[in-house]
């Protein structure tokens, strides 16, 4: 294939969408949009399929057992007292490096490389102010512009906050839902970033339908209010990008970052720990043992026992609504205890991760609202049907990925691609040299090899879909067969 490249990259991403919703009913600019595009239907999510630690890995083209981000809320010693590491919180992520040095979240981002080019990176982004730092620490050094919605004070440029609200006005605070917060979004993005600023890579990320999905329902009518609002964002951000200089050699790349599982019922992981002995508690420090909810648990004890935690997983893969197990310490492949897969194998072993991952089990059949896919979920307080990500199931790791740009053909691409594939696609559009090496690779590059693995212990038996190897892996689905 000739070289492909672009004068300049614009991803919208569409927080949460699931790549099957996108339809000319719900969304019908972005389905538009589509028909003209590179559509990469086995693109991945990176596990756990969270958007904090999506966005740190979009940030930085590296998986979590290298980036460092495990989870949405983590406990560390940077925590506030009796809380999680809330990845959400600005504040957190600075006591995080204040506590642990830059080492905290130094990894580079592809800021970084675009900075050293003399290129420059531009973000509006409409969902948390954790969320926004992630995907550029360092921005005021790389001279990026960083604007979240969440205030001033959320990230490291407040000028282009102060640039964005003199032209503008302020954003609406604290609105009873997501649309007002999305349309600012786009018009920051449409009438300030774009024509004013001209950055080599703009991203505009929309918590939208992500937001819906988790507090309306999948596809309750409110969440196709908002879905509707999310496509008129695009298609206004997409006609302010044809006005652009060379806009014919521009990139657009339409995303998500992760994809949603309609939920049934609350399932109480804490009572069925209890019944094994195990004291645990939910999203905050416990004195026995600590538990990350959600379709995907995970667990870390106060105190490491690998004996306890061997009992505790056989106990678990006992259970009928136990689905994927998965621990740390293995061999690459299967993990410490019979039955389990190894956290390296979906590139999760960092040393902040849980030593125990409990997935519940789903299945394939239809949500509350009749799409495809379902799971009982631990805490959160969502409606019944409201959507979850964070797990192996198809529906939560399937993400949204599309391209389009001079050169590349349109149509559909079975090549497995994922997150990790996004740092080094842009900056090979732009001719610019990472940084630092990078696992993963160009969108066009040459298929990975996908593979099903499996693994059991008596008549527990699950499964994990992935393709690739070491670090540039993907992840593609898991659970218990």
């Amino acid at each position: 294939m000739p070289p492909i490249n672009a004068s300049r990259v614009l991803i919208v991403l569409f927080d949460g969408l699931r790549p099957d919703m996108a339809t000319p009913e719900r969304m019908p600019a972005l389905a538009e949009f589509l028909k003209g595009a590179r559509r990469y239907n086995e693109s991945s999510s990176v596990f756990p399929s969270l958007t904090r630690v999506c966005a740190t890995t979009i940030g930085t083209g590296q998986p979590p057992a290298v980036a460092g981000i495990v989870n949405n809320a983590f406990p560390d010693p940077a925590a506030r007292e009796g809380r999680f590491l809330d990845t959400s919180s600005a504040e957190d992520m600075r006591r995080g490096t204040a506590t642990h040095g830059p080492g905290f979240i130094a990894t580079p981002r592809f800021a970084d490389s675009l900075a050293a080019a003399g290129r420059r990176f531009a973000l509006v982004h409409s969902g948390s102010a954790g969320g926004a730092y992630l995907l550029d620490p360092r921005a005021q050094e790389n001279g990026s512009f960083i604007v979240s919605l969440s205030g001033r004070d959320a990230v490291e440029t407040p000028e282009a906050w102060d640039r964005v609200v003199e032209r503008l006005g302020a954003p609406p605070a604290s609105p009873p839902n997501k649309i007002p917060l999305v349309e600012y979004a786009a018009r920051a993005m449409a009438q300030v970033v774009l024509p004013e600023l001209q950055p080599d890579v703009a991203l505009l990320w929309l918590t939208e339908p992500d937001w819906s999905f988790h507090y309306r329902g999948m596809d309750a009518p409110e969440t196709r209010e908002a879905m509707l609002a999310a496509d008129r964002a695009f298609a206004s951000v997409l006609e302010a990008a044809s006005r652009l200089p060379e806009a014919e050699r521009m990139a657009v790349i339409a995303m998500s970052d992760h994809g949603h599982v309609g939920t049934t019922d609350r399932f109480d992981l804490v009572a069925e720990l209890a019944a094994l002995g195990v004291e645990a508690v939910l999203d905050r420090p416990g004195t026995d043992v600590s538990v990350a909810a959600g379709t995907m648990c995970w667990l870390w004890p106060r105190e490491a026992d690998t004996a306890r935690l061997a009992r505790l997983a056989a106990a678990l893969q006992e259970q009928p609504w136990c689905g994927a197990v998965l621990a740390a310490g293995g061999n690459g492949l299967e993990g410490p205890f019979p039955g389990t897969f190894d956290l390296a194998l979906v590139n999760a072993d960092h040393p902040r991760a849980a030593p125990l991952l409990i997935g519940m089990r789903g299945g394939p059949e239809a949500d509350p609202y009749g799409l495809p896919g379902h799971s009982p979920i631990v805490g959160k307080d969502f409606p019944p049907g409201g959507g979850m990500h964070g797990g192996l199931h198809r529906r939560e790791m399937g993400n949204l990925m599309a391209l389009s740009v001079a050169g590349m053909a349109p149509g559909d691409d079975l090549s497995p691609v994922g997150l990790v594939d996004l740092a080094p696609t842009l900056l090979s559009l732009l001719g610019v040299e990472p940084v630092a090496p990078l696992p993963g690779q160009p969108l066009w590059a040459p298929p990975r090899t996908a593979r099903v693995l499996t693994t059991a212990r008596g008549e527990y038996r699950q499964y994990l879909a992935v393709a690739g190897e070491g670090r540039g892996s993907i992840v593609r689905d898991g659970g218990r067969l």
